[in-house]
């Protein structure tokens, strides 16, 4: 059996999957089943206000879920929950150099959502990938503090 790979356009600028992002209309509500049915491990809840959002970190093993809800009526998790309810919202992959892989897919052509780093969750520098960019799936470059 053969690893996983990122899509090609992110081949060689990914290290791994940093986490799945799943949008929830109400985290005390997707917490009962995350933490509590499955027994998952869960952080505090973390707002973040560049993105509008309120972030429930929950891990399975080393497995990252981040379940997302809106803080405000124009977040973009508002806008992504009235268009198509709870579910999936974007796949987020780890990079060394933000500002690098930016540039470097910028040169490519790939459209991006972000040009320039912008604050996540727990310290985090992140930007989104376009989904038209990326076979539909909204994707984020995620570069973690330095340590």
């Amino acid at each position: 059996m053969s690893a996983a790979v990122p899509p090609k356009i992110l081949q060689g600028l990914v290290r791994d999957l940093h986490h799945v992002a799943i949008a929830v209309p109400d985290l005390a509500g997707a917490r009962e089943l995350y933490e509590g049915a499955l027994g998952l491990t869960a952080t505090e809840i973390e707002h973040v206000p560049d993105q509008q959002v309120n972030v429930l970190v929950l891990f399975a093993g080393t497995q990252r879920i981040e379940l997302v809800e809106p803080a405000a009526e124009d977040s973009p998790i508002s806008k992504f929950l009235a268009r198509r309810g709870a579910g999936l919202h974007h796949l987020a992959w780890r990079v060394d150099d933000l500002v690098a892989a930016l540039a470097h897919l910028s040169a490519l052509g790939v459209r991006l959502i972000h040009d320039t780093p912008r604050e996540g969750s727990h310290g985090t520098r992140v930007a989104f990938l376009h989904p038209k960019a990326t076979g539909g799936v909204l994707m984020e470059l995620v570069e973690d503090p330095a340590a």
